[in-house]
């Protein structure tokens, strides 16, 4: 009987074949690596002859939208040829988010990735973070006015007045600007710029965002956290001549003094005329309190025509502002053949709210309306940093008031390296409500007075003995810089002594304010902060730029 005997197995011939296997599937790999990604207009998408792998560039027209419990990020993105959804999900949707590579609506974008036809519609899916280039573009500068001058879709760069703040549902913040040209509505996108931080009404803005419409109607998209500060905003009155040539329905501010009073209507006089005021029963009952005959009054509002005589009509009790009028003591009359000749009494003067009086005590501060200007002084009691600026909480016989400082204003304030806890300050500014109650906006940084400076200290400690215990305690640190990279948010520095190393956050406004070679690697620096505990890791965080100097 014959058996089956399979032919030996000649392991070199096999292993030549599976060679030869691996080096083509080698080389079409290389074939699909040195190939283009094909570049197509969002028109040539549309009829869904392509697919697969494709690269588009296109602009954001309007906001991304980002979900951090995914996370997820979805934006709209057009070329004028037509549209395309893309999409970022987990891993680089998280990688985007933090290297601040979020497009923001105006934004140029180029992007490669998988054309996703199981959608509807189709969208393209990023597949690897680094296949999204964005070209963000310089804002335009320009007036609220000149707004509807500009194309949809273009970054611009506006400034105003706070005139009032809404939040038509959770995730969304409306917020009025208005200068002397006209108004528009900020939209504040809380997931892509964070919370709304406090905005008081009076306070200016300044926003960066692209111009969008709603309904048809403008408005101006803010999505990224670095696109707006808060600036002091104090503009100038027109002659009460002047304001009477302008139109019906302008905005314009006047200053004079009060000559006549009732209860809804005031008359102003300057050297150039007078003007009536008209205050509406609601504004009327809104003034906490009223001035008094002769006090110059600032007051803005739009001028209305009636029966060929113009009338401002203030809207807020925030666009009136006055100062109580200076006392005069009574003339002393000339004395007389009678015996005993008599003095009118002299009346006590009552403190006048200027940049050259007596500061103003802060006990009075009650007497005082939004809008006052006023000069006080006071002990800084605590400094607190914000990305816009700094609040200091002025102290002065047990009464507080808060007064912030622009970031933009802090470095124009002569001998400013002496704001700290225990300073004596005097500033001169414009009184506004912040969460309800007074605060100062200062009119500049020169505004300011250092009356006397306290140099900045804490308790010394080694970098490896600080530990999660110390959390919240203001430390001193001294070292040198080994590391310096910068995010979105400002910059970090790695700070090394013979015990450790630390990173240490600078803030943006607080890394602007510090000689550049104290944050390059190399320098030898002391640094004053308060630790946190982010994400698993401790950090010094300095509050103003005078914390960090040389060693």
């Amino acid at each position: 009987m014959l058996r089956y005997s399979p032919p030996p197995f000649r392991v070199g011939p096999a292993l030549g074949a599976l060679a030869l296997a691996l080096a083509g599937l080698f080389s079409l790999w290389i074939q699909a690596r040195l190939q283009s990604v094909p570049a197509l207009s969002l028109a040539d998408l549309s009829g869904g002859a392509f697919a697969g792998y494709v690269r588009v560039h296109g602009v954001l027209p309007e906001p991304p939208r980002w979900e951090p419990e995914g996370p997820r990020l979805r934006f709209h993105l057009s070329d004028g040829t037509g549209e395309l959804w893309v999409l970022a999900d987990g891993s680089v949707a998280a990688t985007l988010a933090r290297a601040n590579r979020i497009p923001r609506a105006g934004d140029g974008v180029t992007v490669e990735g998988r054309l996703r036809e199981d959608r509807d519609p189709p969208a393209l899916e990023i597949v690897h973070a680094e296949a999204l280039r964005i070209e963000r573009p310089e804002p335009l500068p320009l007036s609220i006015g000149d707004l509807p001058s500009a194309p949809v879709g273009a970054r611009v760069q506006i400034t105003g007045q706070i005139r009032s703040v809404r939040r038509p549902y959770e995730g969304l913040t409306l917020i009025r600007l208005q200068d002397e040209t006209g108004s528009i509505d900020v939209a504040w996108y809380e997931a892509l710029v964070g919370t709304r931080a406090e905005l008081p009404l009076g306070a200016g803005l300044r926003i960066t965002g692209a111009l969008t419409l709603y309904r048809e109607v403008p408005q101006v998209a803010l999505d990224d956290p670095e696109g707006w500060a808060r600036i002091p905003w104090t503009p100038t009155p027109q002659p009460i001549s002047r304001a009477q040539e302008r139109p019906d329905g302008a905005w314009v501010g006047v200053e004079g003094i009060l000559e006549e009073r009732s209860d809804t209507r005031w008359t102003l006089a300057d050297e150039t005329g007078s003007l009536e005021v008209r205050l509406s029963r609601e504004l009327r009952a809104a003034l906490p309190a009223t001035p008094p005959l002769g006090a110059r009054v600032q007051v803005w509002g739009r001028v209305r025509w009636r029966t060929g005589t113009p009338a401002l009509y203030p809207e807020l009790s925030i666009d009136i502002r006055w100062e109580p009028p200076v006392a005069t003591p009574t003339p002393v009359p000339r004395p007389t053949a009678s015996p005993t000749p008599t003095r009118s009494p002299t009346p006590t003067p009552r403190p006048r709210p200027s940049a050259t009086a007596t500061p103003f005590p802060l006990s009075a501060l009650a007497t005082l309306a939004p809008g006052a200007s006023v000069t006080v002084a006071g002990t800084v009691a605590e400094l607190q940093g914000f990305s816009a600026g700094w609040a200091l909480i002025l102290e002065q016989e047990g009464h507080r008031l808060r007064v912030f400082i622009p970031s933009e204003q802090m470095a124009g304030v002569p001998g400013r390296e002496g704001i700290y806890p225990g300073a004596r300050i005097r500033a001169t500014g414009v009184l506004t409500l912040y969460r309800g109650e007074l605060e100062l906006l200062p009119r500049s940084g020169r505004a300011i007075l250092v009356e006397k400076g306290v140099r900045p200290d804490a308790p010394p400690r080694a970098i490896g003995s600080l530990g999660p215990a110390d959390q919240n305690a203001t430390v001193r640190i001294a070292g040198q810089v080994v590391e310096r990279t910068r995010f979105s948010a400002g910059i970090r520095l790695v700070v090394r002594d013979e015990s450790g190393a630390l990173p240490v956050i600078l803030w943006e406004n607080v890394a602007a304010l510090i000689p550049e070679p104290l944050q390059e690697p190399g320098a030898n620096v002391e640094i004053i902060g308060r630790v946190r505990l982010y994400r698993g890791e401790l950090q010094v965080i300095p509050t103003v730029p005078w914390e960090v100097r040389s060693r």
